[in-house]
């Protein structure tokens, strides 16, 4: 699908066997596939937002997000217990190499002393900043979640090692994000999105991605949804560094 020679066999195939719509789960590449193989065969296609990094432009969430940052929070609230007891700070990386949808949820929900994200720089001193503050207002343990993409996670515990003289784990959780049993938010997503795409599909409509805003689902260009950057929610990122001061 990333040629124009899969993109002309695809549709080869959707017409050889006689299928007038078809609908497209997934993310912006998935979308990007999606719009060049409508241009060259013409059949209908809608797209379902289905991607734990929740970066797809049109809609407030994605199937799958949900499940993913209740993944991430479960580990961490074990790991939490550790580094409670051992008074140790912990980085815990979540995935998000481009974006830090994931990353700023999870912390937020956490209650995470720090979140690192790719859309925001940072800097290893005033993390050291924080945490020497907090030890001396009584604090033993601190939680640092970090998007993949915000940096190299095991540099910063080395730095972060150095700058304070606290014992620093690193816990990248990795691929476990991905799996497991979905959570009610996301299947019920799923349900919604699935039956308003069969509908818009019989409705006749051409070029569309299935989405969700606010409690309204909502029909979206496809083309807008991976071409277009969706925006990291800055209030919920101030909102996690007056919880965690």
């Amino acid at each position: 699908m990333k040629t124009q020679e899969g993109i002309e066999k695809a549709a080869e195939n959707l017409k050889s066997n006689g299928i007038d719509g078809l609908i497209a789960i997934g993310g912006d590449g998935t979308f990007r596939g999606a719009s060049k193989l409508y241009r060259v065969s013409g059949i209908p296609i809608v797209g379902i937002p289905a991607t734990i990094d929740n970066d797809v432009a049109g809609t407030d969430t994605t199937i799958g997000f949900d499940t993913a940052v209740n993944t991430a929070i479960m580990a961490i609230d074990r790991i939490r217990d550790t580094a409670t007891s051992h008074e140790r700070v912990f980085v815990v990386e979540v995935m998000g190499r481009r974006r830090g949808f994931l990353a700023l949820e999870v912390g937020l929900a956490e209650g995470a002393e720090v979140i690192l994200v790719p859309e925001i720089r940072f800097r290893v001193e005033d993390i050291c900043k924080k945490l020497k503050r907090a030890r001396r207002e009584g604090k033993t343990s601190e939680i640092i979640v970090m998007a993949e993409g915000a940096g190299d996670s095991r540099d910063l515990v080395h730095q972060i090692e150095r700058g304070t003289g606290l014992e620093v784990r690193l816990t990248v959780l990795g691929h476990i994000q991905r799996g497991g049993s979905p959570t009610a938010v996301s299947r019920i997503l799923a349900c919604k999105f699935g039956s308003r795409a069969v509908e818009m599909l019989l409705e006749g409509v051409k070029k569309r991605m299935v989405g969700i805003r606010g409690r309204r689902i909502v029909s979206v260009d496809l083309d807008y949804a991976w071409r277009e950057q969706k925006e990291l929610d800055l209030r919920l990122y101030r909102l996690a560094e007056i919880l965690s001061a």
